[in-house]
């Protein structure tokens, strides 16, 4: 009987403690791979390079901002499957609704409890 294979993991942000906090965070919940990105245009190569089961990055970011990741997801690549986590600090409504109108999954506003993480990411690892 062959395991499932692990799940891959896509984290974006321009800080390695966030990014740290959220590996160690999913990798006590599942055995899955997580690749990081420090910014919004490593995040696109790495997009482009790879298949991952979930994308959780931050909105705030220099050389291009997690709207922009999230913008090339669903509409240079059409993927509209893929769930995309947005971190934010920063809940204006103006900056939601684009991100709504771009089918983001959901979001998680900084700072957040890795439990607070985990309850959202959940359904997507298991």
């Amino acid at each position: 009987m062959n395991a499932s294979p692990k799940k891959r993991v896509l984290v974006v942000d321009d800080m390695g403690s966030i990014r740290s906090v959220v590996k160690t965070a999913i990798c006590s919940e599942c055995p899955c791979s997580v690749d990081e990105a420090i910014n919004g245009d490593d995040a696109v190569v790495r997009l482009e390079k790879g298949t991952y089961d979930l994308v959780i990055c931050d909105w705030d970011m220099p050389k291009r901002d997690g709207l922009g990741v999230l913008r090339h997801v669903r509409e240079v690549r059409q993927d509209f499957m893929l769930p995309f986590i947005m971190l934010t600090g920063n809940a204006q409504a103006d900056r939601v609704r684009e991100a709504i109108d771009l089918h983001v999954t959901d979001y998680i506003a900084k700072p957040f409890r890795p439990e607070t993480l985990l309850k959202k990411v959940r359904p997507f690892l298991l």
